[in-house]
């Protein structure tokens, strides 16, 4: 496997503090105000025939394995109230009623950071949410796309995704692509639904030898030193607390 690395501009950082002071003309000592604690919210969106059956195939769950080994990691966080997660389907992500309904309802304040993974349509879905998460005021410090898919007009005619092709807004942006030496079916689908093959924007760009179906495995596999994108993540997410 081999990982080319990209440098790009980065948002701004952001820092929620415990408690601030205020005072008034009438009482001049200082009174303390507290500030709900630091949450982060982490979605992992999935891709044809992942949550639902797509065209009779399926549900596979290819990303909720990865998202069920994220969440053992995260798991004292958890029960700290400290954070929460989601499996999505692609098409619980697309337009502004299903973000209301599936995403909007899990953020419980607006500066509460949100994380995105998304695999297959699920990364083209999920590059097209950081935008709008973020025009719409929301903070996204990292999106991952594992193997995303969605330049096909004949997919698009079939599923609900966006048309246009995403220009995310992330503080990081970490893009995985499947290269596998032994290609299994699902590579070709991927290849009908047609790759969306990203050249520049991501700050890690990597390929791995693993089939496209296999999110996890693609989640996991070492892409800098021996880090993978879970490790990565999970590094951003613990940063949330410090």
């Amino acid at each position: 496997m081999a990982a080319e690395t990209v440098t790009c501009a980065k948002g701004n950082t952001y820092k929620l503090h415990k408690e601030h002071t205020l005072t008034d003309k009438k009482d001049v000592s200082a009174k303390p105000v507290p500030v709900e604690s630091t949450k982060v919210i982490v979605l992992f969106i999935g891709g044809a025939g992942d949550k639902e059956s797509y065209y009779f195939s399926g549900p596979y769950r290819n990303i909720q394995r990865a998202w069920l080994d994220f969440n053992k990691r995260a798991e004292s966080l958890q029960d700290e109230g400290k954070y929460k997660s989601e499996w999505l389907g692609y098409n619980e992500v697309r337009g502004k009623s299903d973000i209301q309904r599936h995403v909007l309802s899990l953020i419980p304040y607006k500066i509460c950071p949100i994380y995105i993974i998304g695999h297959s349509l699920g990364g083209w879905n999920g590059a097209h949410l950081t935008r709008i998460m973020s025009e719409w005021g929301y903070r996204v410090p990292m999106l991952i796309t594992l193997d995303p898919v969605g330049e096909g007009a004949l997919v698009w005619v079939g599923s609900d995704i966006y048309r246009e092709r995403p220009e995310p807004i992330a503080e990081d942006w970490i893009n995985v692509r499947a290269m596998p030496t032994q290609r299994d079916p699902s590579d070709g689908v991927a290849d009908f639904g047609e790759k969306w093959l990203i050249s520049c924007g991501p700050s890690l760009n990597a390929n791995v030898d693993t089939n496209h179906a296999d999110a996890k495995g693609l989640f996991v596999a070492p892409i800098s030193g021996a880090k993978s994108a879970s490790d990565l993540l999970f590094e951003s997410v613990m940063r949330e607390f410090s």
